[in-house]
């Protein structure tokens, strides 16, 4: 700044301004412009990159985001391995199931028992309860006799056929019990199902205390069903229910 134009400041009272829009909008240079009125400089700001050399500052948070949505994507889609991975394995328990047919006779239906899976054994109790009835108990205890009786009893069967023996009696017992109770989901599950306000039913069944596990575990085998025949719609639907009914599902 000249000597003129300091002593031009200090004689007329000069005063100075800033421009409060001074780097707002790109990169701003200070400049002083006389005001020829007041006689006083007068300093503000303006835009000044000719040559377009500051830009604006990338945003912050950007590789973060991006590895939160790569993250989300991966989750996806190991969600959707897992679900086909159980998905498949449904379809091989399935298939070995159904590839089995339990036989009539008592003492082939005990050798047929004994060579079934762990994992199968409740459900071919429940599709073989019709045959296993007071008479076939009485066949397998003959069995169980005559092994243990023998000359030379073999111990590792003896021990299968007793092992046999108490689970059938606590299974059939159990599959008894929960055939009463299914019958009565069925009935909630229709009324559930067929309803026009769903979320009105599912709160008159919780206040009847209604909602209980066989109906869980009924919703879950429609489900199951619906799957292996490849009916996604009606899957899906009835995931939406379980859902909603779970909420209210109190166990003790």
């Amino acid at each position: 700044m000249s000597n003129f134009l300091a002593r031009r400041m200090n004689s007329a009272g000069a005063s100075c301004s800033y421009n409060p829009n001074y780097g707002l909008s790109g990169f701003s240079s200070p400049s002083y412009v006389r005001n020829p009125r007041q006689g006083c400089v007068r300093v503000f700001a303006v835009n000044y990159d000719p040559e377009k050399m500051f830009k604006r500052p990338p945003e912050t948070g950007l590789i973060a985001r991006r590895m939160t949505h790569k993250m989300m994507e991966q989750n996806k889609e190991f969600a959707s391995q897992m679900q086909r991975a159980k998905d498949d394995i449904r379809r091989q328990v399935l298939t070995r199931r159904e590839a089995r047919n339990p036989p009539d006779d008592g003492l082939e239906l005990i050798e047929y028992m004994l060579n079934t899976d762990a994992e199968d054994m409740e459900f071919e109790v429940a599709r073989c309860r019709p045959k296993l009835t007071p008479v076939f108990f009485k066949q397998l205890d003959s069995v169980i006799g005559a092994e243990r009786f023998s000359a030379k009893p073999d111990q590792e069967r003896l021990a299968e056929l007793d092992t046999l023996r108490q689970y059938l009696e606590e299974a059939v017992e159990a599959v008894d019990k929960a055939v009463v109770k299914t019958a009565s989901a069925t009935d909630r599950l229709k009324k559930l199902l067929t309803s026009k306000d769903k979320k009105e039913t599912i709160l008159e069944m919780a206040a009847a205390n209604e909602i209980d596990q066989a109906l869980v575990d009924l919703l879950q085998q429609n489900i199951d069903a619906a799957k292996a025949a490849e009916q996604t719609g009606p899957a899906e639907f009835m995931e939406k229910v379980k859902v909603a009914v779970s909420k209210y599902l109190v166990t003790v």
